[in-house]
């Protein structure tokens, strides 16, 4: 157990004991012991998760694509009739 301190917003001191984790070893080799068992426990979605998720995207895209438009036209006309021209 290691012991914390900090200072409250009044001023007084505080400690209190607190759990440390045991040291984890990093660095870019660290995640490929538990690679291989990761990639059984995962799940593909199906064909139809697919095509929904992409059908989703491709609809949020255009609804995008059309309020930036629309917002770049509103913004353009106003600039115009700002600047007089």
């Amino acid at each position: 157990m290691a012991k914390m301190k900090w200072t409250a917003f009044d001023g007084q001191e505080t400690s209190k004991d607190v759990a440390t984790a045991p040291a984890r070893r990093s660095g870019p080799l660290a995640i490929l012991p538990g690679g291989a068992a990761r990639d059984v426990q995962g799940t593909w979605p199906s064909w139809k998760e697919t095509y929904l998720t992409t059908l989703m995207v491709f609809i949020m895209v255009v609804i995008s694509m059309v309020f930036f438009a629309v917002v770049d036209y509103g913004l353009g006309l106003a600039l115009n009739f700002v600047l007089g021209i």
